[in-house]
């Protein structure tokens, strides 16, 4: 196996575990409503711009997303205190609920991913996809 299939084939894999776990299809989630959940409930004060530069993604399709995911009940947002034109993206409870069943379910799929390698070998894969990400970044 080449290492496109690899990368593919892992990503791919690791994507499916997640969704089958939590039910994606019928909570209508995908992956970037995953990154975007991780993304608010770590950032304080996140807004809508603060997303665009964070996961590269156009202004549009930030503004549905977000849109999306109030409409599913996961996010809230508030005029910001210092900018009245800015939004603060917050976590609601059903929100907050679903990233903390995500983050666990992320752990239990982690442990099965990384079953029969030493710390070594993770450590040694990290640095190594670390590299790799850096090079096509810098490209």
């Amino acid at each position: 196996m080449g290492l496109r299939e690899t990368i593919f084939g892992l990503a791919q894999i690791y994507r499916g575990h997640i969704k089958t776990a939590v039910n994606a299809n019928e909570l209508g989630l995908n992956g970037m409503h995953v990154r975007c959940l991780h993304i608010i409930a770590n950032q304080s004060h996140c807004t809508a711009n603060a997303l665009v530069q964070l996961l590269g993604k156009d202004k549009a399709q930030i503004a549905r997303l977000v849109k999306d995911m109030i409409e599913k009940g996961w996010l809230v947002k508030q005029a910001s205190p210092s900018d009245k034109r800015s939004q603060i993206l917050t976590l609601s409870g059903s929100g907050l609920a679903l990233l903390q069943k995500i983050s666990q379910l992320e752990k239990e799929i982690e442990a099965s991913l990384l079953a029969g390698l030493s710390s070594q070998d993770v450590a040694d894969f990290k640095r190594i996809a670390g590299l790799m990400l850096n090079n096509l970044a810098a490209s």
